[in-house]
């Protein structure tokens, strides 16, 4: 039998849709990350990514699929790239990618540049999320499991 690991992960900011005015909306999202199989973790560094986003004018409350590339030491970045249901019908993407820096760890991890994609790669907006380490750190440390 193999064991893995899963965790929660709560991140939230602003984007602007692109061809549109640059007013800033809000974008959110609440995953849980599931990787059931350390060797092939090891292997990959991709876990499993369920949970819900909220993009303003876009998607309220949504439910989200994708994956999570964790690698921070040897490819030094996380990317999250999961695919939603926008209220409108159309499927849209979103990808994210953490570029972890070892003289400025805090803010590289904690920092996600993303963007919104339409299912032919059209840029439907782009953004930057937050991880709030002061108010969700140990939520999320507490929210690891070995499954």
């Amino acid at each position: 039998m193999s064991m893995g690991f899963e965790f929660r992960e709560t991140m939230s900011g602003s984007y602007h849709r692109i061809g549109a005015s640059d007013r800033e909306l809000a974008i959110a999202f609440t995953v849980r990350a599931v990787a059931h199989d350390w060797l092939r973790f090891l292997r990959d560094r991709k876990a499993a990514l369920t949970g819900e986003v909220v993009v303003e004018g876009l998607a309220d409350h949504r439910p989200l699929h994708g994956t999570l590339k964790i690698d921070p030491l040897l490819g030094r970045e996380l990317v999250y790239d999961f695919e939603f249901p926008a209220d409108d019908g159309r499927t849209l993407r979103f990808f994210g990618k953490k570029s972890v820096e070892l003289l400025r760890p805090l803010h590289t991890m904690t920092t996600l540049p993303a963007q919104l994609l339409a299912v032919d790669g059209e840029v439907v907006g782009e953004g930057r999320l937050r991880f709030d380490a002061r108010s969700d750190l140990l939520r999320w440390l507490r929210s690891f499991r070995i499954v």
